[in-house]
């Protein structure tokens, strides 16, 4: 059983969360509550959260921004996780909650639906793989009460597919009084109020005769609360640290693939005298004789290892020699037995540590990497053959994969 502690209890969302959790009896309760009426509830409320009494194992608040300064050291001295589904933080308050993260765990997300955060990852994918063939545009809905435009959820959807872009996109809030055509820059934002929309927010992408269109929609603020309590079972296990809805939806994905791939080589070369162009003579020695090369790392100046198809080693080795009239004490060591392993999962951009996890597998298997490349989704190392069926083995059993 969690319990909770609900800051704002008697607003709109503090109702919401106290039936989700009604609702989810046999998994959280609330202890005790913050309120600025005298509304009873079913739990005790105080006018702050300084005299509660009442143990708990996490904060719950979606009330306003100045609540942090009274929680956070709350939540540090109890040594509580703090769930917070505010917005509108402003630059000082952003530095508040940075100097407790050290201390306290703390869980932030300006739309706590898991759908929402779903709905980013999707963005994200599409923005990465259409690129710039196709133009995105976003249109979100809310209620005729909400007062800010755009929403915060329509910023972090923008966010999201402008990361995917080398130079970003240009936001255009609507296009009012334009006369110009659409540029490939820009990313469009439009907003509709009105009724009782409780939330809607559509992304399209779109390109020559057809479209995409990513969409999400929410008919109730049970949506948000009990993303809120998802978020609480989340990180009662969870050690002081900034964490986000993105942690909840990658959960289970942060390593999705292992493959291999066979019949590498692998080629070692020290010893490049003129280090500031001995890598540039490489690449442009193996481009010249056709050499495809896949995994590159440099160890330093004058160092790099790469490794080639294992049928091109021999034009490979013959490129590189031409370069010793240049590079006199140029060394090369070769490997033609190698097998490149990698290990890939979109959650590696949110999650730290899986490249030491990685690592720690290998080497209490006995294996050495001989080269190692990584991106925000991949590891992939190379490695004797030989050991492939032990290395896969043990990554697979300890990595969930």
């Amino acid at each position: 059983m969690i319990k909770l502690i609900l800051i704002g209890a008697n607003g709109k969302m503090g109702q919401a969360i106290a039936t989700a959790v009604k609702n989810n009896a046999n998994e959280f309760s609330i202890v005790a509550g913050v309120s600025s009426s005298d509304v009873k509830f079913d739990f005790p409320t105080y006018k702050s959260i300084e005299e509660i009494i009442e143990k708990a194992d996490a904060v719950i608040d979606f009330t306003r921004p100045k609540a942090i300064y009274s929680v956070l050291p709350y939540c540090k001295e109890k040594k509580i996780p703090y769930i917070i589904g505010t917005t509108g933080f402003s630059e000082e308050d952003k530095r508040f909650i940075d100097t407790y993260a050290n201390s306290v765990p703390i869980f932030i997300s300006g739309n706590m639906s898991l759908g929402v955060n779903l709905q980013l990852q999707l963005v994200k994918s599409a923005a990465a793989t259409l690129g710039v063939g196709f133009e995105p545009e976003i249109v979100e809905k809310h209620h005729h009460l909400k007062v800010d435009a755009p929403s915060g959820t329509a910023l972090m959807l923008a966010d999201a597919i402008s990361s995917k872009y080398p130079e970003g996109k240009k936001y255009t809030y609507g296009r009012y009084t334009k006369t110009e055509r659409r540029k490939q820059s820009e990313l469009g934002i439009h907003s509709v109020r009105g009724g009782t929309i409780v939330g809607e927010h559509e992304v399209y992408f779109i390109g020559t005769d057809e479209i995409l269109e990513i969409n999400h929609k929410a008919y109730s603020k049970q949506v948000f609360a009990l993303g809120g309590l998802r978020a609480a079972k989340f990180m009662v296990s969870m050690q002081a640290g900034l964490y986000s809805m993105q942690d909840i939806v990658l959960e289970n994905e942060v390593l999705s693939n292992l493959y291999v791939t066979d019949e590498q080589a692998l080629i070692e070369i020290s010893n490049l005298n003129d280090t500031k162009n001995g890598i540039c003579h490489v690449f442009l020695a193996l481009s010249n004789a056709s050499v495809f090369v896949d995994m590159i790392s440099q160890a330093g100046l004058g160092r790099v290892s790469l490794t080639v198809r294992n049928k091109q080693l021999y034009e490979a080795l013959n490129a590189l020699s031409s370069l010793k009239n240049t590079h006199k004490d140029m060394k090369i060591v070769e490997y033609d037995d190698i097998t490149k392993l990698t290990v890939e999962g979109v959650g590696m951009e949110m999650r730290h540590g899986i490249a030491a996890q990685v690592f720690e597998v290998l080497n209490h298997a006995g294996i050495e990497p001989l080269i190692v490349t990584t991106s925000e989704t991949k590891i992939a190392v190379g490695i004797i053959s030989e050991f492939v069926p032990i290395a896969v083995n043990a990554i697979a059993e300890n990595l969930d994969l």
